[in-house]
């Protein structure tokens, strides 16, 4: 008997165990709701959840957020729900604009519009003429040295 009680505990312990994506994304999708629309957006625990698990089989979480960040900024008369995001028509909307020319670039207006691209740090910039000259110079001097 104890066995069985053993078996039970692990499948729910198997069952309980989540992707931390998903809870990331949730989170941004409210955070971005608020930041557009002004208001926080309703969560349907359970549903939301799995609509959001199903999603992340067919697409990263980036890619997730872009189409959020396009919902919530372009479909302002629709709710602001997960479901109605992930809805047929929605993405069929968004296949139409996918095909115009200029959706890429709204998108990357979008995105920076709500949030902007952090500038690198100085380190992680590429070098420049300046900074290879420099470096030749120091490397010239510690060889005139040896």
């Amino acid at each position: 008997m104890p066995r069985n009680v053993i078996k039970s505990n692990k499948s729910k312990q198997k069952q309980h165990e989540t992707n931390p994506d998903i809870h990331r994304f949730i989170d941004f999708f409210v955070r971005t709701g608020e930041r557009i629309l002004g208001t926080k957006p309703q969560v349907i625990r359970g549903k939301d959840g799995r609509l959001v698990s199903f999603a992340l089989r067919k697409l990263p979480v980036g890619k997730l957020e872009t189409l959020t960040v396009w919902f919530l900024a372009r479909k302002k008369k629709l709710r602001p729900l997960i479901g109605t995001m992930l809805s047929v028509r929605v993405l069929d909307e968004l296949m139409r604009e996918m095909n115009k020319s200029s959706f890429w670039k709204d998108v990357d207006q979008l995105m920076d519009c709500y949030y902007p691209r952090q500038s690198t740090p100085i380190l992680w910039q590429p070098f420049t003429y300046k900074d290879i000259t420099n470096m030749k110079e120091e490397v010239a001097r510690t060889m005139r040295k040896l």
